[in-house]
């Protein structure tokens, strides 16, 4: 019974000890064994991680275990105001994939997320960065890792998860190619771009580009990117909200597209399964309007119905 009112884990002992914050409470068992499932179907561990998160958060603002949920827990979770049409869409996605665990678990009999109605989403608009923006970043005091991983998300068009993940091995030089995990676990070898090419002789040849910091191995989490990224975008003088990392990759398709390159070649380098998906990324800029409408040929235009002659 004493033991109960003490914190039972080293760390935790540590941290009450030293008046410092309790650290996280572990994930719940219900949660961690529906990780383990997820991993077994060789999900993405950003996409597990982030249906964990969905899950717990709403557990946390309904109350009560995720085992006793109702349909309208879930609805009255999804309706909250301020929020996009695409991220509702994720949550639902979440919910249904725990629940139909749950049911496949024997844990419930009843699947209470399958009573809720699709998500219609607006289909996105691409939000790059111009070159001027880019070069900003480059140029306004961000480090060299920093510099780095703007390069990567520019000229590789790859996602901050991507980038988190470079290692030395990953670069063929002779070949002039870098593999890469896209979505769904699919490693990829793409062509490696020149500038690339030769910030990778700078870099770690046998190692992680980005290695974790303190007590940690392996290669830092897509949310450093993201965090060091805004930071260059700040310091750079670019305020719009709409402007994320991401939108480097929106910048590489739409560049590519101003360039002439075929969309299904912008495709393959973007590791998109679907071409719809594609022409998300990329926009068109205003240039190619203009020279596009312009191909239309010019008529006389006549003065008159022509009715009389007729």
């Amino acid at each position: 019974r004493h033991q109960m009112h003490h914190p039972t884990t080293p760390t935790a002992r540590a941290a009450a000890r030293w008046g410092m914050p309790t650290p996280a409470a572990p994930l719940d068992p219900i949660l961690a064994d529906f990780e383990t499932y997820e991993r077994s179907r060789r999900l993405a561990p950003n996409t597990i991680r982030n249906r964990t998160s969905i899950l717990r958060t709403l557990q946390a603002s309904a109350g009560r275990p995720l085992l006793e949920l109702t349909t309208g827990d879930m609805r009255r979770y999804l309706g909250r105001t301020g929020v996009e049409a695409g991220t509702i869409r994720t949550e639902r996605t979440a919910m249904q994939a725990f629940y139909r665990y749950a049911v496949l678990e024997g844990l419930r009999t009843d699947d209470p997320s399958s009573r809720l109605d699709a998500i219609e989403s607006v289909k996105g608009e691409p939000r790059p960065f111009t070159r001027d923006q880019v070069d900003a970043m480059l140029t306004s005091g961000a480090y060299r890792k920093t510099r780095a991983m703007i390069l990567l998300g520019y000229y590789q068009g790859f996602r901050v998860s991507s980038i988190a993940r470079v290692h030395g091995s990953d670069i063929d030089l002779d070949a002039g190619a870098i593999r890469t995990v896209g979505k769904k676990s699919k490693t990829r070898t793409l062509p490696l771009h020149p500038l690339v090419a030769e910030l990778a002789r700078e870099m770690p040849r046998d190692g992680f580009w980005f290695p974790a910091r303190a007590d940690r191995t392996g290669h830092i989490h897509g949310a450093s990117v993201t965090n060091l990224i805004t930071r260059a975008k700040l310091r750079a003088g670019i305020t719009d909200p709409t402007l994320t990392p991401h939108s480097l990759r929106h910048a590489f398709g739409t560049d590519l597209v101003e360039e002439g390159v075929d969309i299904r070649v912008i495709q393959v380098l973007m590791m998109h399964e679907s071409l719809a998906t594609t022409q998300i990324y990329t926009g068109v800029s205003e240039r190619l309007r203009r020279e596009g409408i312009a191909t239309l040929p010019v008529r006389k235009i006549p003065q008159h119905s022509g009715r009389r002659a007729a």
